[in-house]
């Protein structure tokens, strides 16, 4: 694997707009844990909201491999 070479996003100004547009940002005006993949189109194929801690990279690179079969 050569790293990663796909943009990632964070959502920082303006606060939430990408959380709000998503629907993770949670009441008291802050994120939710959450990890989106997108296709080629723009299209969100995976999504997956965590309490606390890191995502996997083993689950996150398996969703993506499927992506990119499917």
């Amino acid at each position: 694997m050569a790293g990663i070479n796909f943009p990632m996003l964070s959502d920082f100004f303006p606060h939430g707009q990408v959380c709000q547009l998503y629907d993770c940002l949670r009441p008291q005006g802050f994120p939710k844990r959450a990890v989106f993949l997108l296709d080629k189109q723009g299209v969100v194929r995976w999504r997956k909201e965590y309490e606390k801690g890191i995502p996997e990279n083993k689950e996150l690179l398996a969703e993506l491999d499927k992506i990119n079969k499917g």
